[in-house]
């Protein structure tokens, strides 16, 4: 599982320092990235999107929502491979679809990490810092800390 916050520079040729031990955590020596739907990356290891892109092209076609679906999820997406110091080189694409420039902010959620720029993260987290809100959101959650 991916956890906890980082913050990176971009170099300027668009490779970002992937947390070592976020690296450890994907198969061989590369991760899927693609278009986040806040406005930020997801990225994934090479087994987990492929169980996304499985579920993806189970869809229909027929429908042009899903088509749409597919092109962004799919089409939008690389392959990165890692080098010596475990920076991946991030498509000019996807770099101007999150908004980044220099920075980045690599959150882990589990399943998968997040790469933001740092503006469009600080809005996001801006947009649901409502309390009362978030607690609503907490009380969907069925959580046992006692093992049981």
């Amino acid at each position: 599982m991916f956890y906890g916050r980082f913050e990176h520079n971009i170099d300027k040729k668009g490779r970002m320092t992937v947390p070592s031990t976020y690296r450890e955590q994907t198969v061989g020596d590369l991760v899927c990235v693609t278009k986040g739907l806040d406005g930020n990356l997801m990225a994934y290891s090479k087994d987990k999107f492929d169980i996304i892109a499985d579920s993806i092209n189970s869809i229909s076609i027929t429908d042009p929502r899903l088509r749409s679906l597919r092109r962004e999820i799919l089409g939008g997406s690389a392959e990165l491979t890692y080098d010596t110091v475990g920076r991946v080189l991030i498509p000019t694409h996807l770099r101007k679809f999150a908004g980044i420039d220099e920075k980045v902010v690599i959150i882990g959620v589990g399943d998968s990490f997040e790469i933001w720029s740092p503006e469009r993260l600080e809005a996001e987290e801006d947009a649901n810092s409502d309390p009362k809100a978030n607690a609503e959101r907490w009380a969907m959650f069925n959580i046992n800390t006692r093992g049981n």
